[in-house]
């Protein structure tokens, strides 16, 4: 638990969070207020991968979402929008939607046949573990609170269907596994950003670093256990920005980690994790400080969901939180998403939904990681 946020109930599922006000309103006028869902979705043999995401901004006015499926280096993806009121309870966008069937523990994800991409699914997603807190994230940028965000993640199992180009896919829960997460608060980078601040200074480096990490790995005796982590840097004089970090346990408890240290390979083409090592350092609340060591491995050197035709970024001049119309859908098929070219065009291009292997002793699982490493840092070697 962490001592700033009040507990879980079922009502947290949803896309309706508050203050002292009715469901037609926040407390902030601040239109970088934002909720939002995210999914990725990948069959453990690394040969198929799902994203989904839906994001309701209430100063904006607006709901979107986006879904796709990479196979191999290719990748769909399905964006839309629409205008939030009124229908602002229907968790739905296009052919997307969103559905709570039972809080934290089931949760479907459908996508219709639409003319944007020859893709629909309809599936489900099953817990392994209870949804878990990670730190509240806090920034301040030139005297404004410009990110103050809670988010929770939780790792399943899937099931159910994905059909590409009129070919009926099974999902079977024993074959797939999923990590999604809710957050809301005030973000950055929603909506197209103001022209009219005051830029950065002169010559100020470029150079930034983070990790963001859920992983679910399993005992010997069946047990299960989770690791969590994000951290951002920048060169000083910022330093190390932000950082969260547990080990989460099945029947809901968190061990806050002090720090981790990760020593991972990066592909220089495109800076794809290829795996590497996690030293995570945890305390007891005593002295006493324990090292424990998580290895990693991708399981497709070529899987990797790219999160800015999502428009996590800007993405033919789209960004998410935008008005785009009353009733916007639209989408594309990138060939080969891990062209370097692409990255050559926008750093963004390299941030991914990272499937990956994880292992601690005899205790192994699976994993997502999204990364960006813009300059060199000691804990990202190129290969």
């Amino acid at each position: 638990m962490v001592p700033t946020i009040a507990a879980l109930t079922g009502a947290d599922e949803f896309l309706n969070h508050q203050i002292a006000n009715t469901h037609a309103t926040v407390e902030t006028a601040d239109r970088g207020w934002t909720e939002k869902i995210w999914m990725t979705l990948f069959r453990k043999d690394g040969s198929l991968q799902v994203d989904f995401g839906l994001g309701k901004y209430s100063n904006r006015n607006v709901l979107d979402g986006f879904a796709g499926c990479q196979q191999g280096t290719s990748q769909r993806t399905i964006r839309a929008s629409r205008v939030l009121r009124p229908a602002i309870d229907d968790l739905a966008v296009g052919p997307l939607r969103y559905e709570v069937l039972e809080p934290f523990r089931r949760i479907r994800v459908t996508c219709a046949a639409n003319a944007a991409q020859p893709l629909e699914f309809d599936l489900t997603f099953t817990d392994l573990m209870p949804a878990f807190f990670e730190g509240r994230d806090r920034e301040i940028h030139n005297g404004r609170l410009a990110t103050d965000v809670v988010r929770y993640h939780q790792t399943g199992t899937i099931s159910g269907w994905i059909q590409i180009e009129g070919e009926r896919i099974p999902v079977n829960s024993d074959e797939w596994f999923g990590v999604r997460d809710h957050s809301w608060g005030v973000r950055e980078h929603v909506g197209v950003d103001p022209v009219d601040l005051v830029p950065p200074p002169k010559g100020a480096s470029t150079d930034f670093h983070f990790n963001w990490f859920v992983g679910c790995l399993e005992r010997p005796d069946g047990s299960r256990y989770g690791l969590n982590y994000y951290f951002r840097e920048y060169r000083e004089p910022r330093g190390l920005d932000y950082f969260t970090g547990f080990i989460n346990e099945a029947d809901g408890r968190q061990t806050k980690l002090l720090r981790v240290y990760p020593e991972l390979t990066y592909r220089q083409s495109d800076h794809a994790m290829m795996g590497g090592k996690l030293y995570v350092l945890e305390s007891s609340g005593r002295r006493d400080v324990t090292e424990r060591v998580f290895e990693v491995e991708a399981i497709n050197p070529e899987m990797g969901f790219r999160l800015q035709p999502g428009m996590y970024g800007a993405w033919k001049g789209l960004i998410h939180g935008a008005y785009k119309g009353d009733d916007f859908l639209d989408g594309e098929l990138v060939e080969d998403v891990n062209d370097p070219a692409k990255l050559a065009e926008s750093a963004r291009w390299e941030v991914r939904d990272r499937p990956l292997r994880i292992r601690e002793g005899d205790s192994q699982g699976y994993a997502d990681v999204e990364s960006l490493v813009r300059g060199e840092w000691p804990a990202a070697t190129m290969v």
